[in-house]
């Protein structure tokens, strides 16, 4: 029942209607039985006036017969009285009461007695004071009436109650069967069926659970699309380094010189390189895409990562005898995963020294924006930048300009891109403001 919605929603109803047809049945009885004691009670004083009148017509006090002057009723034998004079003596009384007063109380009403022989009393004087009447009634008799109105409240109830169920039963198997027929149709679909989920005959109600499923699925319908090519991509780049170490290792193998030995030993050793790196970059982005959350985030000084990224650059730029800079700047502080931060940095500063010519020069900064409200990482290189109806593709992965002269895996951009927007910041790419080169800036907002 706990994890049932149609059993919590017919118990609840059920209990729902018996609680307040119980509250309901209760309030009507308690009214039922005031508003029959106000009734019964204005019975015995109509019936004492009736008597009074009666004893003061008779001429001589006759009154034996005075009770065949009364109506018969179901309830006749419960209702008793008495006729006394002044003096205390029984004048007449009907055939079932008792020889003795039914009440002290000579005047109005009054109960004497317990409930299973008691009598609810009117007492009655004539004007002249000189009869009194006393009307009785059984108490048995009021409190078996009660009885009677709370079995004819209650009974109803009783017989109803099952009927309701059974009608709310029906009622909430016919109006969850969208439920079930959807539940049916999700089941039967394959893993590679995410098309949405119709929302014709379904109730307005369950909308927006299947707008957010339907949005569901077509986010895993694009991840999935995005893992094939992914995987197409990968499998197709691997291929061509694993190729190359075949082949030249092959014609090692082959080769009687040993220059061309050792030459082909050293093509071995580059295609390993190469397909290290690619496997390198891979792995960060398989890791990257099942982080979705900042999870791990802590404070994270931007400019003290950008001298660690400058300094493990640095042999690689004076290799290649490129000017390789950090400019000063105040520290910013920013949330964010430091060994992610510093991947970034990497990707940006070896895609700067690549791309920048012989003797060219890479310029890293971290700076403030001018309100203050965020901070700005910007490498800046004097290669031959990227064309501005490129910039938005060469985010895409595996994707690499043609007659760039430069190897590499395409995936640099992509993994600066991924961690940029896991940190909540945004990666631009735009030309060089002095010159020939490619300014890459990630904008951070400040915690």
């Amino acid at each position: 029942m706990k994890n049932s919605l149609r059993m919590q929603l017919l118990a609840g109803t059920l209990a729902i209607v018996v609680v307040v047809w119980l509250g309901l049945s209760l309030f009507a009885w308690r009214e039922a039985k005031h508003e029959a004691d106000e009734l019964f009670d204005a019975h015995l004083a109509q019936t004492a006036a009736l008597l009074s009148t009666l004893v003061v017509a008779s001429e001589h006090g006759d009154t034996e017969d005075l009770e065949e002057h009364l109506p018969s009723h179901h309830y006749a034998r419960k209702v008793v009285f008495q006729v006394w004079d002044k003096g205390g003596k029984l004048l007449v009384h009907s055939s079932n009461a008792p020889l003795t007063h039914l009440s002290s109380n000579e005047d109005g009403f009054a109960d004497s007695g317990a409930e299973a022989d008691g009598w609810s009393v009117y007492s009655l004087w004539d004007k002249k004071r000189e009869r009194l009447v006393q009307v009785g009634e059984a108490l048995e008799a009021r409190a078996e009436i009660g009885r009677e109105m709370a079995k004819n409240l209650v009974l109803p109830l009783a017989i109803a109650l099952p009927l309701l169920a059974l009608a709310l039963i029906m009622l909430i198997r016919d109006r969850l069967a969208p439920l079930s027929r959807m539940a049916e149709s999700i089941a039967a679909r394959s893993p590679d069926r995410l098309e949405a989920i119709s929302l014709e005959g379904v109730p307005r109600e369950l909308h927006p659970v299947l707008e957010r499923l339907n949005a569901l699925f077509a986010r895993i319908g694009v991840s999935m699309e995005q893992e094939r090519r992914f995987t197409a991509d990968a499998a197709h780049e691997l291929r061509t380094p694993l190729a190359a170490m075949r082949t030249n290792a092959q014609v090692a193998l082959a080769s009687r010189a040993d220059a061309e030995r050792d030459a082909a030993l050293a093509n071995v050793i580059a295609a390993t390189d190469r397909a290290t790196h690619l496997l390198e970059q891979l792995l960060m982005l398989a890791r990257l895409d099942s982080a979705a959350s900042a999870n791990g985030f802590e404070s994270c000084e931007l400019h003290a990562l950008a001298t660690e990224a400058v300094a493990r650059a640095a042999p690689a730029a004076v290799d290649k005898d490129v000017e390789l800079e950090l400019q000063e700047g105040a520290g910013v502080t920013v949330r964010g995963q430091p060994t992610l931060l510093a991947v970034l940095m990497r990707n940006l500063i070896d895609n700067a020294v690549r791309y920048s010519p012989r003797g060219g020069r890479v310029r890293v900064a971290v700076a403030l924006d001018a309100n203050g409200n965020g901070a700005a990482l910007e490498v800046t290189d004097s290669g031959p930048g990227i064309a501005a109806d490129e910039r938005s593709r060469v985010l895409d992965r595996f994707y690499r300009i043609t007659g760039s002269g430069e190897s590499g895996s395409g995936l640099g951009l992509s993994i600066v891109a991924r961690i940029a927007e896991l940190h909540g910041a945004t990666l631009e790419l735009a030309d060089h403001g002095d010159g020939p080169g490619l300014m890459a800036r990630v904008k951070f907002s400040l915690p």
